[in-house]
């Protein structure tokens, strides 16, 4: 798994404890003994937030109008919160739980969704770094 694949997550496990099947993507290509790093995806619109294509880093978001790239439905790249997730463990829950690569994204889109991250006040110096090698 690369950075830029978008993944099927089966119980993906959320801050709070909750667990959800959910479209993750991946945002590094850890190096030995690091996390991977991934964001969440939704297709559930918020009041607040814009359908206007594109980066929207002061609310922590990018949107893709359904259609573009392998996105069947309107889909918001949420990055409000960036997840740490071993490699192991994903490498397991491919194994064991059936989550597994959907597609990657293509590399101008990757660019935008990279760019737009670091724009963020809100990510983590060390976060930006992993993504951005």
């Amino acid at each position: 798994m690369n950075a830029g694949d978008v993944i099927y997550f089966v119980n993906f496990e959320f801050s709070n404890g909750s667990k959800k099947d959910k479209l993750i993507i991946i945002l590094n290509n850890p190096k030995s003994g690091e996390p991977y790093l991934v964001c969440i995806t939704t297709s559930q619109h918020k009041v607040w937030r814009s359908k206007q294509p594109g980066c929207h880093s002061e609310n922590n978001y990018y949107f893709i109008e359904s259609g573009h790239s392998e996105f069947k439905k309107d889909t918001w790249i949420v990055f409000d919160r960036v997840y740490e997730i071993p490699v192991d463990k994903i490498l397991n829950s491919c194994i064991r739980d059936g989550s597994y690569s959907l597609f990657s994204l293509e590399s101008s889109l990757w660019k935008a969704i990279k760019n737009c991250i670091t724009k963020s006040k809100d990510i983590e110096q060390d976060y930006i770094e992993m993504i951005l090698r």
